[in-house]
């Protein structure tokens, strides 16, 4: 492991690998040696050499979040095949176990990215009519809000989209005050006011979703966008 160790601090991965496969083959439940043995092979783009490695790791240290975290990555890039839902509820409880600071916001923007891809595979490629419902339903009630309640309204969208929206759960409902007057939304629901409230107020701004073929098809329904 010394070898391994002192290669990574001089950013040589290929000089780290082959210490790392004998630490592994001598230690074959040393969580550190394994996780690290599949990161590099995921540096490699190889995530099926990873993935029994990194598989490991979070079986052995359950309660480590870069376990889990790793592994979940791991099963996201596996080409062929589908492994979404473990993905997320691996993501769940890396989250759990760390919910504040650096880790976590990296678990919330893959969150975001597999909830967006997960969308993408329901619609089967087409846009997804009900998020154009919302969008533009959310673009009218920007339109009739004044500067500060358009602000007010994003923020309480933003604050919802930080603590993680389950946008592919029917199940999930929030309650948004500066919307209508204060209305319960799904999940979905919520993204696409947060969305519309990025691009008016906050245009280039990462929204965590891609929703801009929806939201061409809401404008246009809608007419010109509200003022900000």
């Amino acid at each position: 492991m010394a070898l391994a160790i002192a290669a990574l601090r001089d950013k040589d991965p290929a000089a780290a690998e082959a210490p790392l496969e004998k630490a592994v083959l001598l230690q074959p439940r040393n969580p550190f040696a394994l996780r690290t043995l599949g990161q590099l092979c995921l540096m490699r783009d190889d995530p099926a050499a990873a993935l029994p490695h990194l598989r490991a790791a979070a079986t052995v240290a359950p309660e480590d979040p870069i376990n889990l975290f790793t592994y979940a990555q791991c099963l996201l890039a596996l080409e062929g095949e589908s492994h979404e839902a473990e993905a997320d509820e691996l993501f769940h409880r890396a989250l759990r176990l760390a919910p504040v600071g650096e880790l976590a916001e990296k678990i919330k923007n893959q969150q975001r990215r597999l909830a967006d891809r997960v969308l993408r595979t329901n619609a089967q490629g087409k846009p997804r009519l009900d998020a154009v419902m919302y969008l533009t339903s959310a673009l009218e009630t920007y339109r009739a809000l004044d500067p500060a309640g358009q602000k007010q309204l994003l923020a309480e969208a933003a604050a919802l989209g930080q603590k993680g929206l389950t946008i592919n759960d029917p199940s999930q409902k929030h309650n948004l005050r500066h919307y209508r007057g204060g209305r319960t939304v799904s999940a979905l629901q919520a993204a696409c006011i947060l969305y519309v409230g990025i691009q008016l107020l906050l245009p280039g701004e990462d929204a965590g979703i891609d929703l801009a073929r929806e939201y061409e098809l809401a404008k246009g329904m809608v007419g010109d966008s509200p003022a900000g």
